[in-house]
């Protein structure tokens, strides 16, 4: 029932007003045509030095802001790149993606991530939602993805470039490293040491090309030497983190055989291995040599320092980067060769123990 007071009044949500500004008057107060105030918005590298000044100076000066959707219907391009990564956790991966992302920032291109789920079905329905959204291109991380995703790459014409890997599986449009071959290289330093008895610790590789390359090329150049891996050595742990290289060494130290060298997919898992086995009073590399993959930050500052491989990281993103935006901006280019890892010999890795 009404006290006869006024009602109060609603509040109203403005919704924001596109500028009322438009290019035609940057180009008015630059002193240019419209459509070189254009270039200096699409094609920055067309139009001279002193000409691009004065129209980002107008542009400063009039506080005008370009119509993303506008321009991607006036020139058909988005100027969009995706990119589906699985964790942003682990440096190496941070350090490639942050250079890919200021590579293709510099050069006017939008970086949009996604990750892939652990139901490959739902990172398929996530690409498709990254398509809805205009991307022009996909980064994708090792070549271990669904058929179906490949297939909506292909049936929407989405050019796209498989990161870290050099197509192992049958893939020809990678740009990274020879995960095998460079594991190789690391197995072959530690049988020169002496060692003929090896551990390993993984991460969960069922979804991980790039893991089980690094794993098949232990065995790999074991066998050619006539050794095997013991089953009890061979530890699978469910992630690539400290945590979980300290339960695979534990694991390890278990048994009532203990090898003389543990190789670690990652730097993650080998230092949570140097750290368990101190906690267990053992001494590395006097009673166990430990190593890595990756070359990440903390590798250098293990005590002891880490032997591992370095991954070329930014030069990876750097080198995708300019390749799609080659690619984008209508060239054709081959790929470039694989980028060389390289095998970086520190203190946590030395000759085995002299037998009793």
């Amino acid at each position: 029932m009404s006290d006869g007071s006024p009602a109060p009044k609603r509040s109203r949500v403005r919704r924001s007003v596109q500028s009322s500004v438009k290019l035609e008057d940057v180009a008015r107060l630059a002193k240019v045509s419209t459509a070189t105030a254009s270039r200096v918005i699409n094609s920055p590298e067309a139009v001279s030095a002193k000409t691009r000044l004065r129209v980002e100076k107008a542009i400063a000066e009039l506080g005008w802001i370009p119509h993303g959707a506008a321009q991607a219907l006036a020139s058909l391009r988005t100027r969009t790149v995706g990119a589906l990564i699985p964790t942003l956790g682990h440096q190496t991966i941070a350090t490639m993606l942050e250079s890919l992302q200021q590579t293709l920032g510099n050069a006017g291109y939008t970086l949009l991530l996604g990750r892939p789920d652990a139901s490959r079905e739902r990172t398929t329905v996530q690409l498709s939602k990254m398509i809805q959204n205009g991307v022009e291109c996909m980064v994708l991380m090792g070549e271990d993805h669904p058929p179906e995703l490949y297939a909506l790459l292909e049936q929407r014409k989405i050019f796209y470039v498989i990161a870290y890997t050099t197509g192992a599986y049958g893939h020809t449009n990678c740009i990274g490293i020879d995960n095998h071959d460079e594991m190789r290289k690391m197995v072959s330093y530690l049988l020169g040491l002496g060692h003929r008895s090896f551990g390993i610790i993984a991460a969960n590789h069922d979804h991980n090309d790039r893991i089980r390359l690094r794993i098949d090329a232990i065995r790999d150049t074991l066998a050619a030497e006539g050794i095997a891996v013991r089953p009890q050595h061979f530890k699978v742990v469910p992630n690539w983190t400290i945590a979980c290289g300290r339960q695979g060494m534990q694991a390890i130290l278990e048994e009532d055989v203990r090898p003389t060298a543990i190789i670690c997919t990652n730097d993650y898992l080998a230092t949570g291995a140097v750290i368990e086995a101190k906690a267990a009073g053992l001494s590395v590399p006097g009673d166990l040599s430990i190593s890595g993959f990756d070359d990440n930050e903390l590798a250098s500052h293990m005590d002891p320092p880490l032997t591992t491989v370095h991954v070329p990281a930014a030069e990876m993103g750097r080198t995708i980067a300019e390749h799609v935006i080659f690619v984008l901006d209508g060239g054709e280019a081959e790929l470039p060769l694989r980028l060389e890892a390289q095998l970086v010999i520190r203190n946590s890795t030395a000759a085995p123990p002299a037998g009793p």
